[in-house]
């Protein structure tokens, strides 16, 4: 398979080069490395940032441990209520990110966010968009922890369909599980408002400097830097991941599957040369995000069928492009006063309610 016929070869070299070494690369290491002028290679990393085809490095980030989960919401929409429904996704905090998803479950696929100790919230608010007509079914999915893996570029012209799925069966023969670095139960860590601001401002601008944060939150650097440094030991930051859209046309696509066999199946999983984010409800619950050029969507979906003799339940869900509201409301509900999350729920049924009644 081929990456975008507008890369060239210098193209690809860069490309490989920054998935070999990593966002913080810099321009003089590109140079020495592929015996370009740093003029040129500064000219074509601008160019590919236009395109699209180098996305905006992203911290990657675990807020369960501050106390704030999140459900994945498939709904099935109803076709009399399809504008109503999408009103409510859009002005209901709560929901901040959701997609038109087509596969089991005809509508969205939404992403929420609930206070842990209020466990039963978006259940609950499924319950009601259920109740009023927006939703006919759905299907609820409690994340607990996830991983993601960039695209292996080197490895496309030379991936062989035929080849991986016959690792499969020698994968469960074996016993051979993945290596995962995840938690099933994570624990909450001690934070303040400082912290979630921290989080807020490197999630919107990876590339802001400890000095800046300082600055804005009236902080000396070294405290800025001991904060970010527990941050990161805690597992609430990640890292930065630099994310590549490298094809000329892609397709999302979403496995979700039990087994008590589910490690195995998701080193299967893990092989494939292409982005892909495991997500963990439990040990044996799991769903695999993969993104996917468009020509080879028949290929995989073709394989994924020897899945099913390994699974107690599976699905698949294709999803088209979607709506992301930003992470600046998501701490925004962090209360400093009560040091707690506040999501009012009485007030998303209010809202909800008022859309229901709104003629237009």
């Amino acid at each position: 398979m081929s990456l975008k016929t507008s890369l060239d070869s210098l193209d690809q070299k860069i490309l490989l080069a920054l998935e070999e070494l990593g966002t913080k690369v810099s321009t003089r290491e590109l140079s020495e490395r592929l015996n370009e002028p740093g003029r040129t290679i500064r000219y074509r990393i601008s160019k590919l940032k236009e395109k699209g085809i180098i996305c905006k490095a992203k911290v990657q980030t675990h807020e369960r441990k501050l106390g704030l989960a999140e459900y994945v919401l498939v709904a099935k929409s109803s076709p009399a209520t399809e504008s109503k429904l999408k009103k409510v996704l859009d002005e209901l905090s709560v929901f901040y990110y959701y997609a038109p998803t087509y596969g089991r479950y005809e509508g969205y696929l939404i992403y929420t966010v609930y206070p842990i100790n209020t466990p039963r919230m978006i259940p609950d608010l499924a319950a009601e968009l259920k109740k009023r007509g927006l939703i006919e079914d759905c299907y609820l999915f409690d994340v607990v922890d996830y991983q993601r893996k960039e695209a292996k570029l080197a490895e496309l012209e030379s991936w062989d369909w035929e080849a991986w799925a016959k690792t499969l069966p020698t994968i469960m023969a074996k016993k051979k599980e993945i290596d995962l670095k995840m938690e099933e139960f994570p624990q909450m860590v001690s934070f303040d408002s400082k912290d979630t601001l921290i989080l807020r401002h490197m999630v919107e601008n990876p590339e802001i400097t400890l000095r800046e944060l300082g600055e804005i939150l009236d902080l000396s650097q070294p405290q800025v830097h001991n904060r970010v440094k527990k941050l990161e030991e805690s597992g609430i930051i990640r890292g930065f991941k630099l994310s590549l859209s490298p094809y000329d046309s892609a397709m999302t696509v979403i496995c979700f599957f039990k087994s008590k066999k589910a490690r195995n199946l998701l080193l299967w999983f893990d092989r494939l040369p292409f982005y892909h984010q495991i997500t963990m409800e439990s040990s044996s619950h799991f769903f695999v995000q993969i993104y996917i050029p468009s020509t080879e969507t028949n290929a995989f979906l073709m394989h994924l069928r020897s899945l099913r003799e390994y699974t107690d339940e599976m699905f698949v869900q294709f999803l088209l492009q979607g709506t992301h509201k930003g992470y600046c409301h998501l701490i925004d509900m962090y209360s400093q006063e009560s040091e707690s999350w506040r999501l009012p729920y009485d007030e998303f049924i209010e809202k909800i309610d008022a859309i229901m009644k709104d003629k237009k």
